[in-house]
């Protein structure tokens, strides 16, 4: 994909998100947040939202039938208090998702 085609469908996919999922928080992270095009195969993103399933693959399954996308994307959702607690616990894979993503809303 060219870059103008991913950028397109990183907005079409948060503008989905934010108003099929009521999250708090989009972070989009990965290739796409570092703008290197020309690594990009997939979009990961990082929500925040209220009132989740517990089990992770049940979250994910519900983006799943929610949101269209034209490009292969990983949707990682926490809950507030599981996200700072991970903050808390300085989790590396968190601290690069802050350093390197781009907060797309919230």
């Amino acid at each position: 994909m060219e870059q103008n085609e991913i950028t397109a469908e990183i907005e079409n996919i948060t503008e989905q998100i934010i108003r099929k999922y009521n999250p708090l928080k989009i972070i989009l992270f990965g290739s796409a947040a570092r703008k290197e095009y020309d690594k990009v195969n997939d979009l990961d993103f990082l929500i925040i939202k209220e009132d989740v399933p517990i089990h992770g693959l049940a979250r994910m399954r519900e983006l799943d039938e929610l949101i269209d996308r034209n490009i292969a994307s990983d949707m990682l959702v926490y809950r507030p208090d599981e996200f700072e607690e991970r903050i808390k616990l300085s989790d590396p894979f968190i601290k690069t998702i802050l350093r390197e993503g781009r907060i797309l809303y919230g």
